[in-house]
């Protein structure tokens, strides 16, 4: 097969600008409009679909220490990651401020949240040659997902991956962080149906 056509790493677009790690299907901007898409999908055919931000651990420090050189090659080696261990109906974006967005059709939280650590423990076992320096990195990864019909937008999924990312480096990183989203409040409450339907005490 030819691996241009993976669905999740094709060249990317020129309209993203260039500026986007070789592997990846899109910048910030396509892959905003790509995470809409699927959102509408998974509410029109009513299957799940998650989200899942990735970011490098301190990779603000390491581009101090190892230069600007070491922050694009570290982005890199996450894209080439992706591009092994991903689905191909997998996407796979920069979301800015050194960040990726992986989109996750047809997945369920639990599924998301297995292949998410799957990718964190690949990057914690390896080394990323930059220049003359070998460098150890780890990973944090917030996953979030629309089942059941729990969201109205997709953009109550991407801020609970955000939430979830936040507080996997918040408790020192290279972990997976999962935060489901309550139902609507609109939703009808099952226990109370089967209270009702069932006349026994």
């Amino acid at each position: 097969m030819n691996e241009g056509f993976r669905r999740g790493f094709r060249s990317p677009s020129s309209e993203d600008g260039g500026n986007v790690p070789e592997g990846l299907v899109a910048g910030p901007a396509r892959i905003r409009q790509l995470a809409k898409a699927e959102f509408a999908r998974a509410r029109r055919y009513g299957y799940a679909l998650c989200y899942a931000l990735c970011r490098i651990d301190r990779i603000d420090s390491l581009a101090d220490l190892y230069g600007q050189d070491a922050r694009r090659t570290l982005m890199e080696r996450l894209a080439q990651l992706f591009r092994a261990r991903s689905r191909l109906t997998d996407l796979v974006g920069r979301f800015g401020d050194d960040r990726l967005l992986w989109i996750l059709p047809h997945t369920e939280l639990e599924g998301a949240t297995l292949a998410a650590e799957r990718i964190r423990r690949a990057l914690a076992e390896t080394e990323v040659q930059s220049g003359t320096k070998r460098i150890r990195v780890t990973l944090s990864i917030g996953v979030a997902c629309y089942q059941d019909r729990n969201a109205l937008f997709h953009d109550s999924i991407l801020f609970q991956a955000e939430r979830a990312l936040e507080q996997a480096q918040g408790v020192g990183g290279n972990c997976v962080e999962a935060h489901p989203l309550a139902p609507p409040a609109d939703a009808p409450d099952a226990a109370a149906e089967r209270t009702q339907d069932d006349p026994s005490p």
